[in-house]
């Protein structure tokens, strides 16, 4: 009985392992450095302090451009 357990512990330690193993292949997306992710960070951080004028900057809108595009899939081609 011990050793049934021991099997199925092992088993399911297996399969759970397996759970880990990405299901994409990848992404096209470029791979964004650690530098300009700080710098849009930094943009957005600055266009959240200005509140309700953030909507008529035009930094804060390329930065939110910048971040839509990084964040969302990219749409297919016609």
């Amino acid at each position: 009985m011990r050793q049934c357990a021991a099997i199925s512990t092992l088993l399911l330690f297996g399969a759970l392992s397996g759970r880990t193993v990405p299901l994409s292949s990848g992404s096209n997306r470029s791979a964004v450095s650690p530098h300009d992710a700080t710098t849009l960070d930094a943009r957005l951080a600055r266009c959240a302090a200005i509140g309700t004028n953030a909507s008529t900057d035009a930094d804060c809108q390329n930065a939110w451009a910048e971040a839509r595009r990084r964040i969302l899939p990219v749409p297919p081609e016609k």
